[in-house]
């Protein structure tokens, strides 16, 4: 589809959007792609994980990072799950042994990724000679560099629904990581942004999933009445593995050098700057986070959505662990009205769109799980995993529904039934060096379509997770939600924490 014939089918889709720059839709050669085939991109967030993630998008020869942009110029106090992994797969990643060395600590922010960006580049992109523009607001850029034609959003929770609304109206497709919005609010504003533009949009998760195809044994042996009928799934993990604090920090720390503390904080209520708000340990406050459920439950719960066609939830409530203080020598219970608890429980009432039925959605976090089903051959479940229950048995597999097994009366009935196999790896490397999640997203750049992962087919998963979060925010209390209208029918005080109380300069 070139861009003329794409321009006269689409003009009435793209309304006030930005016209799409006319080299995203020529179609590069393997291996021989013209600089005005390729796809410009500005990169989002410059912490350990955007680090950890850079290869991807350095291998695609299809894909050209001009800029990245992060709050944070360079420190060496991110947080990562090895004390030098980063450091090693970065030095592996441009050829460069003894990058860094004799620096201690986790490196990161925007003029370290621009550094390895321009180092991989100068090496395997003959007659390279360009730079990266950085910047500490994604937005300077973005009205500075001409013909950015996409973004990866790689930035804490709290600023995913702005960052992706403000890109789409520009006319950027984009690539960025769960959630949607930490707030029920913004994630939906997210979703009728995205359903309303013809930009390609790609929300990681996805690219672990398959296809939806892990999960189609499950589905097959559901369908077939192999555990009757199918009353509820749990699914369970071990996060958090990242510290979570049940009270607001003491004391005030200087902000670091070189890190804009208004700009990292944008959408979200001024508070003094602590390092226990930032980095990975942002997951684990309501203002910044979306705690476990946000971080895990995306690669497990989106694929069994799509499979079983659910709706949003209806209805949440949450159980959770509590933490005890001393106050004057007597015990008491902290109050925690600031944090996702070290352990949570969310009980789902969620609806199926096809038939007027409803199941049970469960997800445990903080080493609780569900109870051992019947028949199961082991003393314990293991640390993660998921388990569809029925009045005849159950299937219980891995986290994201690899390795399942039947149990109960009927399993050697249905032993028999097979589920289709997982033809395409979303993480295999083609030949031109370009993995086909990223390959899946560059064909919707270049006009051939909207793919499963665009951010409107994660809108009831997202939906539903928002929810637990307000349920956890008011003490656990069962509440009543209406899709439609979008509110919680029975609260007033949970309706309200659908959204945030937004800074004046950061409204969508």
């Amino acid at each position: 589809m070139n861009r003329r014939s794409f321009l006269s089918t689409g003009a009435a889709a793209i309304g006030a959007f930005t016209v799409i720059p006319s080299h995203v839709f020529a179609a590069g050669k393997q291996g021989q792609v013209a600089p005005s085939d390729r796809i410009r991109l500005l990169h989002i967030g410059c912490g350990s994980q955007g680090l950890e993630e850079l290869g991807t998008l350095l291998k695609s020869p299809v894909i050209d990072i001009v800029g990245v942009a992060d709050p944070n110029r360079e420190s060496y106090n991110y947080v990562h799950w090895s004390e030098y992994g980063l450091r090693n797969s970065l030095r592996k990643l441009m050829d460069e042994p003894a990058w860094k060395e004799g620096i201690k600590g986790i490196p990161g922010g925007r003029n370290i990724m621009k550094e390895v960006i321009e180092t991989y580049y100068r090496k395997n992109r003959p007659g390279y000679k360009g730079t990266v523009a950085a910047a500490e607001d994604c937005r300077e850029l973005l009205e500075t560099l001409k013909d950015v034609d996409a973004v990866k959003i790689m930035s804490p929770d709290h600023h995913h629904a702005f960052q992706a609304i403000d890109c789409l109206k520009r006319g950027k497709h984009v690539i960025m990581h769960k959630p949607l919005g930490n707030k029920m609010a913004e994630a939906m504003k997210v979703v009728d942004t995205a359903k309303a533009s013809p930009f390609s949009t790609y929300m990681l998760a996805y690219n672990s999933m398959g296809d939806g195809k892990y999960i189609d044994q499950i589905k097959k042996w559901i369908e077939a009445g192999a555990i009757g009928r199918l009353r509820e799934i749990h699914n369970w993990s071990n996060r958090p593995v990242w510290p979570q604090y049940p009270v607001i920090p003491a004391g005030k720390e200087p902000v670091p050098e070189g890190l804009n503390w208004d700009l990292w904080l944008g959408p979200a209520e001024m508070r003094d700057y602590h390092f226990e708000y930032t980095h990975c340990c942002f997951r684990g406050w309501y203002e910044f986070g979306g705690g476990s459920i946000a971080d895990m439950g995306y690669y497990s719960l989106w694929p069994v959505f799509r499979a079983l066609n659910l709706d949003s939830a209806v209805s949440a409530a949450t159980r959770f662990s509590r933490v005890v203080g001393l106050k004057n020598n007597v015990p008491s219970t902290i109050v925690n009205d600031y944090s996702y608890p070290m352990a949570a429980a969310y009980r789902f009432e969620v609806p199926y769109k096809d038939r007027p039925e409803k199941i049970i959605l469960q997800w445990h976090d903080g080493g609780m799980k569900p109870q051992t089903p019947e028949g199961y051959d082991g003393d314990d479940l293991p640390i993660e995993g998921m388990m569809f229950v029925g009045d005849r048995g159950a299937i219980v597999c891995d986290f994201q529904g690899t390795n399942p097994r039947l149990l109960g009366e009927r399993a050697s009935q249905f032993a028999h039934i097979k589920g289709e196999p997982v033809v395409e790896n979303p993480n295999e490397t083609l030949p031109d060096g370009t993995v086909r999640w990223l390959r899946n997203w560059i064909d919707g750049c270049r006009g051939k379509g909207k793919g499963a992962a665009s951010f409107e087919n994660a809108k009831e998963v997202n939906e539903t997770f928002n929810l637990g979060s307000v349920s956890l925010m008011s003490n656990g209390k069962k509440l009543i939600y209406d899709p439609r209208t979008r509110t919680v029918t029975n609260d007033e005080e949970a309706d309200k924490l659908l959204a945030r109380k937004v800074r004046k300069g950061w409204e969508i």
